[in-house]
């Protein structure tokens, strides 16, 4: 295999094949070539590809890396390796060896969305949404807990010993057991289960173990600063005697400590395995070198760290800008503006440049004004088109259409709009079907055999009957988005949308989603029918973020928009990131007293945050922040971000704008100069506490 083009730390990273392996790999240093480099190499020296699993974060970056294999090693040999993310890992070998890991053979997986309402549900049940002083719980708070709880393989008995007295973390204690009950009830699993319960039935049962480790001879992780607890587990278990693991990870983009992540699983790796080998992949092919010198400045003053730098391949570039402006309309528009100024007057692409912040709500004004120009964007981050409950409920009928043997989906159906089909006719169902070992769908055809099941009930699951059974025949004659639009205006599905938000525009801002599912549909089936073959819906359904991938295609040259959580992994030629003030980055959270591990602040993460921003940028990168903004009514100072003290001391461009048209004026002030200024008009405003020695 020719190693030509991969340089001298790249070409050690491939050639060390045996044993632990810890690949420190900075941004842009070139990593997605040394793993399938190194997974090629493994071939070359006789290791089968079904014995090699690579895992990353999406199956988006795994599908990328087995296409750029392909072209390695030939698309059969690509095909058998075992690439995918942890999750998936966990499915097929679920599915594989359901016994081993004590699921029913046909068990199911449920999604965020699936989760979210079982949650709901039992709120309802145990009386937390009941009463005259009813409140409103954010789900995706209490789902959160018990995750975190789950990949820390805490028990329910455990958490509630160990529980603060926030509300929510209560609360979720208090469904965490019954909503493990629920699951099983369901047999069904949810995305964490297909890690924690892999790396437990694996500590537990020798036999399995074994098993699944003469299969997996070489293990490859991407990313490995996002592990979290559950899935540093999996691997120890799945890893043999040789210990043939390779990590590739950068501590200073350890992001997701929010979500579990620990930053310690690349920290303390090679004190973890004290045979490993560690090599710093440090020159950077993407970035200028005033990007690089930002980003090494700023993140070395994080003390929790493998020391490293980038070094910059590239030459040349303009200097690193900070604009001020007056406030924030301001600052939205200053950034607007210069995005329109860089297109239409210096050639740039939609496509490259990018406008990053650290909560999506900065996102509203930048919107706006780009509207405004007519500009093409795209926006990374905040809720999945799927996660939506109106496009999840429309899919359960499409489900009940393409795939009824979807359990969640009938259920979903039955319940969504209300059919005066209630939980006890559902369970009769569900026991008939288990019984018969039928699916739950024919329960519905053969709902006047099933005991109990009588009256009011009986009726709408008979009209419902009849409702499916006219659908499935359109579907089968002719398209299956018509036969779906006419199935949800029988069954009145926009009324109960209306009926949920009691508004007009907020009924046709959720019904514009489920007309794009329709559409969404239509262009699938059209696709499959002019290449002659029969639309593959298992592949379909399989492609969760429906919304995301036809606003790609359809927008191809679109400005990006986009969470720093969301970036990370791309890269532009012209970045700008803005709101950069105290409160902000770092978030306010970070100075909050700890309530709860689940909610807790950490700077360093937030300089990790920031970091990741600074090196998406290839070109240009622009900071901007605004010197007043208005909360509540007034207007209020803001600190700038305590971070750009930390900026270098070489000569930045500094550009000072207000919206009052007057002319923008490029200084030469150092960083470290323009800090002083900042200090200094920050003690003139603030004075210091009554106890101040």
């Amino acid at each position: 295999m020719d190693l030509s083009s991969l340089n001298p730390a790249q070409r050690e990273a491939v050639l060390h094949t045996e044993g632990p392996l810890l690949v420190l790999a900075g941004a842009g240093s070139g990593k997605t070539r040394v793993i399938t480099h190194r997974i090629a190499r493994l071939m070359e020296l006789g290791t089968q590809p079904e014995e090699i699993v690579a895992l990353s974060f999406t199956n988006k970056a795994a599908e990328e890396m087995r296409e750029r294999l392909a072209k390695m090693v030939g698309r059969a040999k690509a095909k058998a390796l075992v690439l995918g993310t942890f999750h998936s890992l966990g499915a097929r070998m679920m599915r594989e060896d359901p016994k081993g890991f004590e699921v029913p053979p046909r068990f199911q997986i449920l999604d965020q969305g699936d989760v979210n309402g079982i949650v709901r549900a039992l709120l309802r049940e145990y009386g937390f949404h009941g009463g005259s002083a009813k409140k409103r719980w954010d789900i995706n708070a209490i789902v959160q807990r018990i995750s975190l709880w789950k990949n820390d393989f805490l028990s329910a008995a455990e958490v509630k010993r160990k529980v603060s007295s926030n509300d929510y973390d209560e609360i979720a204690a208090e469904l965490y057991e019954a909503y493990d009950d629920r699951l099983r009830a369901l047999a069904a699993v949810d995305f964490d289960d297909l890690v924690c319960r892999i790396a437990l039935m694996l500590q537990d049962n020798p036999l399995t173990k074994k098993r699944w480790r003469r299969r997996f001879r070489y293990l490859l992780v991407d990313e490995y600063q996002d592990t979290n607890t559950a899935q540093f587990q999996m691997l120890l278990e799945l890893l043999g005697e040789d210990q043939n693991l390779c990590v590739v990870g950068d501590d200073d983009q350890a992001i997701y400590g929010w979500r579990g992540a620990k930053v310690a699983n690349i920290l303390g790796f090679d004190l973890y395995f004290r045979n490993a080998k560690v090599i710093k992949l440090e020159a950077n092919y993407r970035s200028r070198p005033p990007i690089t010198t930002c980003a090494n400045a700023v993140i070395a003053h994080n003390t929790s760290r493998h020391d490293k730098e980038l070094v910059p391949q590239r030459t040349g570039g303009e200097k690193v800008q900070l604009v001020v402006t007056r406030d924030g309309p301001s600052e939205a528009k200053w950034v607007a503006d210069k995005i329109y100024q860089l297109i239409h007057e210096r050639g740039a692409r939609p496509k490259h440049c990018a406008v990053l912040y650290r909560s999506s709500r900065q996102a509203r004004a930048v919107e706006q004004n780009l509207q405004e120009h007519g500009l093409p964007f795209r926006m990374l981050g905040g809720q999945p088109f799927y996660d939506k409950k109106t496009v999840k409920d429309a899919t359960a009928y499409l489900k009940l259409l393409v795939m009824p043997s979807d359990d969640i989906a009938v259920r979903r159906a039955l319940d969504t709009p209300a059919k005066g089909i209630g939980r006890k006719t559902v369970e009769r169902m569900s026991h008939w079907a288990e019984v018969h070992q039928k699916r739950l769908v024919d329960a519905i055809y053969h709902a006047k055999e099933i005991e109990g099941i009588t009256g009011r009930p009986l009726e709408s699951l008979e009209r419902f009957h009849n409702q499916l059974r006219h659908a499935q025949i359109a579907a089968s004659r002719g398209s299956v988005k018509d036969a779906l639009r006419g199935f949800l205006d029988n069954v009145r599905l926009r009324d109960s949308v209306l009926k949920e938000t009691g508004s007009g525009e907020a009924t046709k801002v959720r019904w514009d989603s489920v007309q794009f599912l329709l559409d969404s549909v239509g262009r699938f089936e059209e696709r499959a029918w002019n290449q002659k073959g029969k639309p593959r819906w298992s592949d379909y359904l399989g492609n969760l973020d429906l919304k995301k991938k036809d606003e790609d295609e359809a927008v191809p040259d679109a400005i990006t928009l986009s969470t720093f959580h969301s970036s990370k992994g791309l890269e532009w030629s012209q970045v700008f990131i803005i709101g950069v003030e105290e409160g902000t980055l770092p978030h306010k959270r970070t100075d909050a007293p700890r309530l709860s591990d689940a909610i807790a602040g950490d700077l360093e993460e937030e300089r990790r945050l920031f970091y990741v921003g600074i090196t998406r940028a290839r070109d240009r990168l622009w900071m901007t922040r605004a010197a007043t903004r208005v909360d509540r009514g007034r207007e209020l100072e803001i600190k700038p971000s305590r971070f750009l003290d930390e900026l270098p001391e070489p000569d930045s461009g500094v550009i000072e704008h207000n919206d009052t048209r007057e002319t923008e004026k490029l200084t030469t002030e150092t960083m470290e100069e323009l800090a002083s200024a900042f200090m200094s008009q920050l003690q003139a405003t603030i004075a210091p506490p009554e106890d101040a020695s």
